[in-house]
């Protein structure tokens, strides 16, 4: 097998692995921003699940951003205190965020020549992307990955779970 060949399949894995960090914090900077124009509240946004978080604070917007779980992301607000229309705004803010993200790279891709260098690590982030974006509307349960015993609910889910209220 080629060096070249190699290298791309390294290349690939590493963006695509970049690319699930990268897109949960953007879904989950879609789910902040939707909250910050929707409420008058303080919105924390944590990406990773470890406990040794760098932390900084912009206005309102709290982040959490720690490598351990990276796979996982939340963005935290009153939720009881806000109507059901908002709540269904600040749930429809990070699948609409991952699927602008995906369409943007799934058109950057028409851009250059395939399997050129570029495209292959353009192509992990569009899968690292699409891949969130189907399994936040998926409607599933998952345990929190904190072993707190707590049920996270899909994006998905909840929007449809608000609405039989």
């Amino acid at each position: 097998m080629e060096v070249a060949v190699l290298l791309k399949v390294l290349l690939f894995v590493v963006a695509l692995l970049d690319g699930i960090y990268l897109g949960v914090l953007l879904h989950e900077v879609g789910h902040a921003l939707a909250a910050l124009l929707v409420t008058r509240q303080s919105v924390t946004l944590q990406v990773g699940t470890s406990d040794r978080n760098v932390r900084f604070s912009l206005g309102r917007l709290t982040a959490l951003l720690g490598l351990a779980g990276f796979r996982y992301g939340a963005t935290r607000y009153d939720r009881s205190s806000e109507s059901i229309r908002v709540q269904r705004w600040v749930i429809a803010g990070g699948p609409i965020a991952s699927l602008c993200v995906t369409a943007c790279l799934g058109l950057s891709l028409w851009r250059f020549e395939p399997w050129s260098w570029i495209w292959v690590a353009l192509f992990a982030f569009f899968v690292a992307n699409f891949r969130i974006l189907i399994v936040s509307l998926w409607p599933i349960e998952y345990p929190a990955p904190d072993g707190s015993g707590d049920v996270w609910l899909s994006d998905g889910l909840d929007f449809w779970r608000i609405g039989k209220r």
